[in-house]
C-alpha cells in the first residue's frame, strides 16, 4: 500500500546478473555488499545520534527517555518547540521541492537508472529527523532507510556493478538502515525482502542478511546492543492463547482503518507555499494537545512503551488510541514526510493494552505486555502488508523470545487475511 508501507516495485525486476560470474566479479560483489552494510550502519548511527541531540536541546533533558523529557518540559515549551519545528520543516520541504528534484529512493527499484539524487535525498532525510526530534508525530525510520539506500546505490554504481545489482543493494541499504537504528538485523533483512524486493531468491536473501547484520554490528559501536523496548519477561498462558485466537479480526479492522487514514492523509498533502502554513499550523495544534497528552509527541515509542508496561488507565489508552493515529495523519496531511512503522506499532500496542485490560477482568493472570505485543504485531502486519516482518520485528524490538510465538502468529495471520478481504487485495499465497 502506498501510504503506510513502501511500494513493492521490484516484483518483476530480474535482480540476477546475466551470464557466469567470475571469481573477481564475485569478490567485488561481496566486498561492495559488505561496504553497503558498513555505510548503512554508519548512516543509521549518525541519524540516531543527531535525533537524540536535537531532542535533548529542544526539550531540555539529557539522560531520560524522550517521553520523560517531554513530560518534564512546560506546556508552553512544547507548543513553542512544535510551532517552530513545523515552520522549519515546512519551509525546508517547500524550498527542497520547489528548487530541487526529490526522488523517492524506492523509485530506484523501477527506474532505468537506480541512482537517486544524493544531496537532496540526504536533505530530505535530515528534515524528517528534525520533524521527529521536535515532536512531530511521524515515524523516524524513513530517514535511515533513505540514507542507507542512497549510500548503497552510489557505492554500487561507483564500483561498476550492474544495474540489477545496484537495485538489489539499494533495497538492502534501505533495510540495513532500518535494522541499524532499531537493532533488528533479521527484521531489517525481512523488510528488504518482503516489502521492497518482494523476493526470497537466494542471492537476495544472502545480500539482505549480510548488509543488515553488518549495519547493526557497526551501529552497536555508537548505539549499543540493547532492545528498543524494555519489556518484562512474558510467558504463555491459556488466557493469552485464547486472546490471540480472538483478537485477530479486531486488529485487522484497526489496521485497515489506519492504512486508509494514512493513505488519505498522504494523498491530500498541500503543495508550494501552502506547505509551511499547514505544517506550522498542524504542529502547533499537536503541541497544544500535548499540554494534556504529552504522549502524542514523537514517533510513538513512548506510547508503545507505556502499553507494554500497562502504565496508563484503560480510558487513557482508549483516548490515545484515537488521538495518536489522528495527529499522525494530520501531520502527514500537512506536508510532512516520515515513516509510519512506529506509529502503527504503537497503535497496535495500545489496542492490546486496552483490550487486554478488559480481557483481564474476565480471565486474569497475564501481564498487559503479552496482549500489547500480540496486537502490535497484528496491526503492524496489516498496515505494512508484511506478516513475516511484523512478527520478527516485534520479537527483536523487545527481546521477548518465542514465548508468545503461537498466539502472536495466529493473531497476525487472522488479521492479515481479514484485512486482505476488506481491502479487496488478493494475497500472493492463499493460506
Amino acid at each position: 500500500m502506498a501510504g503506510v508501507a513502501s511500494p513493492r516495485h521490484a516484483a518483476s525486476v530480474d535482480l540476477e546478473p546475466r551470464g557466469p560470474v567470475t571469481r573477481i566479479e564475485f569478490g567485488r560483489l561481496l566486498v561492495v555488499t559488505a561496504l553497503v552494510g558498513v555505510g548503512a550502519g554508519v548512516g543509521g548511527a549518525l541519524v540516531t545520534l543527531l535525533l537524540h541531540l536535537l531532542q535533548n536541546v529542544a526539550f531540555g533533558y539529557s539522560e531520560e527517555s524522550f517521553l520523560t523529557g517531554v513530560e518534564q518540559a512546560s506546556g508552553l515549551r512544547r507548543v513553542v518547540v512544535m510551532t517552530l519545528g513545523g515552520l522549519i520543516v515546512g519551509v525546508g520541504w517547500w524550498v527542497l521541492r520547489k528548487y530541487f528534484t526529490v526522488v523517492p529512493t524506492t523509485d530506484g527499484l523501477r527506474n532505468r537508472d537506480p541512482r537517486v539524487p544524493f544531496f537532496t535525498t540526504i536533505a530530505d532525510a535530515l528534515l524528517q529527523v528534525i520533524a521527529v526530534a521536535l515532536g512531530g508525530s511521524i515515524g523516524r525510520e524513513g530517514a535511515p532507510r533513505q540514507v542507507g539506500a542512497v549510500i548503497a546505490v552510489w557505492i554500487a554504481a561507483y564500483s561498476g556493478l550492474t544495474v540489477q545489482q545496484q537495485r538489489r543493494l539499494l533495497a538492502c541499504g534501505a533495510g540495513a538502515g532500518l535494522a541499524a537504528v532499531y537493532n533488528v538485523p533479521l527484521a531489517g533483512a525481512l523488510f528488504t525482502l518482503e516489502i521492497l524486493l518482494v523476493s526470497f531468491a537466494l542471492a537476495d536473501v544472502l545480500a539482505a542478511l549480510l548488509t543488515s547484520a553488518i549495519a547493526v554490528g557497526v551501529a552497536w559501536i555508537a548505539l549499543g546492543n540493547k532492545p528498543t523496548y524494555d519489556v518484562a519477561p512474558v510467558v504463555m498462558s491459556s488466557a493469552v492463547l485464547v486472546f490471540g485466537l480472538l483478537i485477530g479480526p479486531l486488529a485487522g479492522l484497526v489496521g485497515v482503518v489506519l492504512s486508509k487514514l494514512m493513505d488519505f492523509a498522504q494523498s491530500h498533502q498541500p503543495h508550494g507555499w501552502r506547505i509551511p502554513i499547514f505544517t506550522t499550523g498542524v504542529f502547533a495544534a499537536v503541541g497544544a494537545l500535548s499540554i494534556v497528552f504529552p504522549q502524542l509527541l514523537g514517533n510513538g515509542k513512548g506510547p508503545a512503551q507505556l502499553a507494554f508496561d500497562g502504565a496508563l488507565a484503560l480510558p487513557v489508552f482508549a483516548v490515545l488510541l484515537v488521538l495518536k493515529p489522528a495527529v499522525t495523519a494530520a501531520s502527514l496531511a500537512s506536508g510532512a514526510k516520515g515513516g509510519t512503522l512506529t506509529p502503527a506499532l504503537a497503535t497496535g500496542a495500545m489496542l492490546g493494552a486496552l483490550m487486554g485490560g478488559l480481557w483481564s477482568h474476565l480471565w486474569p493472570g497475564a501481564p498487559t505486555a503479552a496482549y500489547a505485543l500480540i496486537c502490535a504485531a497484528a496491526v503492524l502486519a496489516t498496515t505494512h502488508r508484511a506478516p513475516f516482518t511484523a512478527i520478527v520485528l516485534v520479537l527483536e524490538l523487545t527481546h521477548t523470545g518465542n514465548a508468545l510465538l503461537v498466539p502472536l502468529i495466529i493473531a497476525v495471520v487472522v488479521a492479515y487475511m481479514l484485512s486482505s478481504r476488506l481491502m479487496a487485495k488478493r494475497m500472493t499465497d492463499p493460506v
